[in-house]
């Protein structure tokens, strides 16, 4: 690894964020078979030729062998390398590597091609690759050569992207995987090559890459990231390693962020990921907290996620609640309880018709009862005062039912006063 700074640095492009989860999911495979390679430093002298060819054989002779023997064999090999991994080291080369169309012998051959390489081919197979396309299927592999490169070489790496790449994508990950090994160095670096004032994209990526070793380092790094969508992509990536530590640990780190809003958004999204696990204790949690924002997101939080394993706990629970956070949980619920059960649904929704935000929550039951119960949906219409938006919802939801069952519909308009006006756009 990398241990000084002494290369020539360039002004990051200030581009749009392109996530591709799955990325980071193979490139774990990466890192684990290229891990017990021993990183260069910018100390080491470069390997001689017969060192080299003890340890890797580089890109460019491997690809020049490649073509040479490919061309010494005959057309029926041709669709059986698109689809076999290969066994042979000498027959890896980017391009027949991203063009064979399975995808789990295509991942292994790329970590095969990853394993042999130094630190001074990844650059020529880094561009290879970019020149046959950056599809979506092939976004994988892309991440995963990124953070292998990095693993060997951070600063060349970044390097190359900042006068190669676009998008932020590349740098956060090269970022992502150089912080695993050496988190200081790369906040240094995501500080030094920021420009701005905006929130600092590369601490996403570093972020993201101290979480899982130490969290609460990321977390003191979160700190210097202000109120943005940077912040929230980077709070998102720390909270399931904080989950993960349970309940107690997770709720006493919460209590070291200082930044308010940071912490409003810190307990809604540990309140979606915990319930995940273990909805009733997150849920006896949250009961506990002050009346504020944070509490209220949280709340919905639980009760989206309960709901959809024990409805009537959900509900009860919610019931205990005041203020927004019943609100916020309710609106949640309503969708599910509607589809269950539209009647008692509708009943539990009318106990709550002093709530500030009921309108939000019955216009919930609307549409959740629009396509599978929409008598029900209609009944509710009704309340809505707006003349102009109840007008609409009545029009859409009758189109729909007449679409389905234009018998049932038309009864329900004989059996209700519904305008002449209305009746005509539904007819049309």
């Amino acid at each position: 690894m990398h241990s000084s700074y002494n290369r020539q640095t360039h002004t990051p492009m200030n581009t749009s964020r392109i996530l591709i989860p799955s990325a980071w999911l193979l490139s774990v495979a990466a890192a684990f078979m290229i891990g017990q390679k021993k990183p260069s430093t910018s100390s080491e002298t470069s390997p001689s030729a017969e060192q080299k060819n003890s340890t890797y054989l580089p890109y460019s002779r491997r690809s020049n062998a490649e073509n040479s023997s490919s061309s010494r064999k005959n057309s029926n090999s041709g669709q059986a390398s698109k689809n076999s991994s290969s066994n042979d080291l000498s027959d890896l080369n980017i391009s027949t590597i991203a063009n064979n169309n399975d995808p789990i012998n295509r991942a292994s051959d790329l970590l095969k091609l990853i394993s042999t390489l130094g630190p001074n081919d990844f650059e020529q197979v880094v561009t290879d690759f970019r020149g046959l396309g950056i599809t979506g299927e092939r976004m994988s592999e892309y991440g995963m050569l990124l953070h292998a490169w990095a693993k060997v070489d951070p600063l060349g790496a970044l390097n190359y992207a900042e006068q190669n790449t676009g998008t932020q994508f590349a740098r956060q990950t090269i970022l992502t995987s150089w912080a695993g090994t050496d988190p200081e160095s790369a906040v240094l670096w995501a500080k030094e090559h920021h420009t701005g004032e905006k929130a600092n994209p590369w601490l996403i990526g570093v972020i993201r890459g101290i979480a899982s070793n130490d969290p609460t380092r990321a977390t003191e790094v979160l700190h210097d990231l202000p109120l943005s969508r940077e912040r929230g992509t980077a709070l998102s990536s720390i909270i399931p390693h904080i989950a993960s530590q349970g309940h107690k640990n997770a709720i006493l780190w919460l209590d070291t962020i200082t930044d308010d809003r940071l912490h409003t958004g810190a307990t809604s999204y540990l309140a979606a990921s915990l319930a995940k696990t273990d909805a009733p204790s997150t849920a006896e949690w949250v009961s506990t907290l002050g009346e504020s924002e944070g509490k209220a997101r949280a709340a919905g939080e639980v009760a989206d996620q309960w709901a959809n394993d024990d409805l009537p706990s959900a509900i009860a629970w919610t019931d205990t609640l005041d203020g927004n956070s019943k609100s916020n949980a309710a609106r949640e619920i309503i969708g599910p309880y509607a589809k269950e059960n539209p009647s008692e649904a509708a009943a539990w929704l009318h106990t709550m018709t002093d709530d500030p935000k009921y309108n939000e929550i019955s216009r919930s039951y609307i549409w959740n009862t629009a396509q599978s119960h929409p008598e029900f949906s209609l009944a509710q219409v009704g309340e809505i005062q707006d003349p102009k938006t109840q007008e609409r919802y009545y029009e859409r939801i009758l189109k729909r039912w007449k679409a389905q069952e234009a018998d049932a519909a038309q009864t329900w308009m004989d059996n209700h006063q519904v305008s002449d006006e209305l009746r005509d756009k539904v007819n049309k």
